[in-house]
Order: structure tokens, then sequence, then C-alpha cells
């Protein structure tokens, strides 16, 4: 079915039975950016009609196929070219998302924490932080480059202005995680459905409101929508999830808002490590995407 930077998906037919899903990993257990089993845990989770049913999951290298991997129900649909993505779709969206995020909890976290692991409140600054002092560590070279040292002082400015919001937020949600529009697949009957839960959580809300598009964008991956399609989108979706005391189209846009930036930041140093890859020779997205996206961060923090 297609192959990731993480796993190959193959789709297995058999007789009288609907179709199931294998997520064989293609790399070590211990060079993958999050456990499987924290995949599979999110999927028992998910309300009907969201995205795959949890099968089977083995960890352990040693069975036939030679690799861990786990087996997950089919989901049908195709992937949405972003120039499609009307104002119906993202409705669609908005509703899917109200159901996912309909459960909160109290901390936030893995999935498969223990609670006294888990965190009470959520920093993005310190996120961001963190984030950054692993791609220092890991690819210096990415964060020394002349065009990100000039983006980087803004978007840790922008991202500490919405810090605030982030310490009134007190309710988190089950979260997708890497809701851009390849992970997402549109039936015939225009709903919406996710796949690849790998970076699952319990987390922020307006973290699944950010990543499908916004002032960044960069097709295939993210929409463009402008601010009258992003309120549109928020308040659909406050429309239909249960109503929080701490929640508003004030608050949640400001944490959308700060999640694009910081996501579409830390996805262009990705994508920077991509550039000359055999893909990248071959059709130039990943440098495309770079330019796109250091491009539609500059627009957006030009007033910082």
């Amino acid at each position: 079915m297609g192959r990731g930077e993480s796993y190959t998906a193959w789709r297995l037919d058999t007789d009288g039975s609907p179709p199931l899903v294998i997520r064989v990993t293609r790399r070590a257990p211990e060079d993958l950016p999050r456990p499987i089993s924290q995949e599979f845990a999110a999927l028992p989770l998910l309300p009907d009609g969201i995205g795959p049913s949890a099968v089977l999951l083995e960890q352990q290298r040693d069975n036939p196929l030679g690799a861990p991997y786990m087996v997950c129900g089919y989901v049908a649909g195709r992937v949405v070219q972003p120039t499609q993505w009307n104002d119906t779709l993202l409705a669609a969206h908005a509703r899917q998302l109200s159901r996912l995020h309909a459960r909160t909890f109290d901390r936030c976290g893995d999935i498969d924490a223990p609670t006294d692991e888990q965190a009470t409140h959520l920093s993005l600054t310190g996120l961001f932080t963190s984030s950054l002092t692993w791609w220092s560590e890991t690819f210096p070279h990415v964060v020394n480059d002349p065009e990100v040292s000039r983006l980087l002082s803004r978007v840790e400015a922008f991202v500490a202005s919405a810090e605030p919001a982030f310490r009134r937020l007190e309710r988190f949600a089950l979260i997708h995680g890497d809701l851009v529009v390849p992970n997402i697949l549109v039936d015939g009957a225009g709903t919406p459905r996710y796949v690849d839960w790998e970076w699952a959580q319990i987390g922020d809300p307006a973290q699944d409101l950010a990543y499908i598009g916004g002032y960044v964008p960069a097709p295939p991956w993210y929409l463009p929508l402008d601010r009258t399609r992003i309120r549109r989108l928020l308040e659909n979706y406050l429309r239909h999830v249960p109503a929080t005391r701490d929640e508003t189209l004030d608050s949640l846009t400001t944490r959308r808002d700060a999640w694009e930036v910081y996501e579409r930041f830390f996805s262009s140093l990705h994508f920077r490590t991509r550039r000359d890859s055999p893909e990248d020779l071959r059709t130039g997205l990943y440098t495309h995407a770079v330019a796109q996206l250091t491009s539609g961060l500059r627009h957006r923090l030009a007033s910082l």
C-alpha cells in the first residue's frame, strides 16, 4: 500500500472477511521515533469510524516477517489533493476531530504511560526547547544553516507569546499528532478518517487542528488556509465538541497558531535532512518544501 520512513504497509485480503493492513517496521525498534506499542495502544481508544481497529501486535523480530509489525483494520478512502479541500470537507474534518477529542483527560503524555509519569500541564515553550536541543545535537549543520538561524529567534518568540494560553489548558484529549493531508482518507460519502497513528498521545486538541494547514502551506502536506477558513474550521469544531469552561475561540486560535509555527519550523528542519535524497533528486519534493516552509514562516513572523 505504501512505504513511509518507519513502516511499510501491506493490504491483506482474505476470503469472506474485511481487508486487514499489516504495518511492518522498516527500522530497528530502538531507531523508531516512537515505540510501535504506543500506536497500537491508541487504536482501541478511537471512536467508531475514526480510524483503524487494533487486531494484533508483534514486537519481536523473531517471527516469519523478520521485523516487528502490527495488524489493524483497513480504512477505505482516498487522499484528497489540497486544491480539492473545500469548506464542506473542512467542516466534516472538524466534526470528526470533535468526536475524537470528546473524551477528556486530566493529564497529558504517552498513552501507555503510568498516570504519575504524565503531566498536568503542557508547555509548548518546553517542547520547543527540548526539540531544538535534540536537533542541535543530532543535526547541528541543519540548525546552523543561515536560513534557520535567521528564523530561530522569531519562531521562539512567537511560541513563547502563546505560553499563557497553554498554562490555562487543563483538559487534554486523545490526539492523532500528525494529521497532515496524506494521513486523512476521505470515503465516497465525504467522511474523513485517519491513518498512521504513530504520533498519537494524550495532548492538546489544538495540535490536531493546526497540522492540516494554515498560514504556512506546503502541499501535499499542508493546505493553504486564510484567516477566514481557519476561523470557520475552529467554529465548526467548537460547535460539536463538548463544551469546557476553559476553551474559547480565542484560546483555541492562539494555541492552534502556535502549534502551526512550531510544527512547520521543525518540519522544515526535517525536510532539510531529506534534500539530495534519491527521491528529492528525482522529484525535488523536499527541496521545494523547504523553500515553501521557510518563505511561509518568514512571512508569518515578519512583524516580530
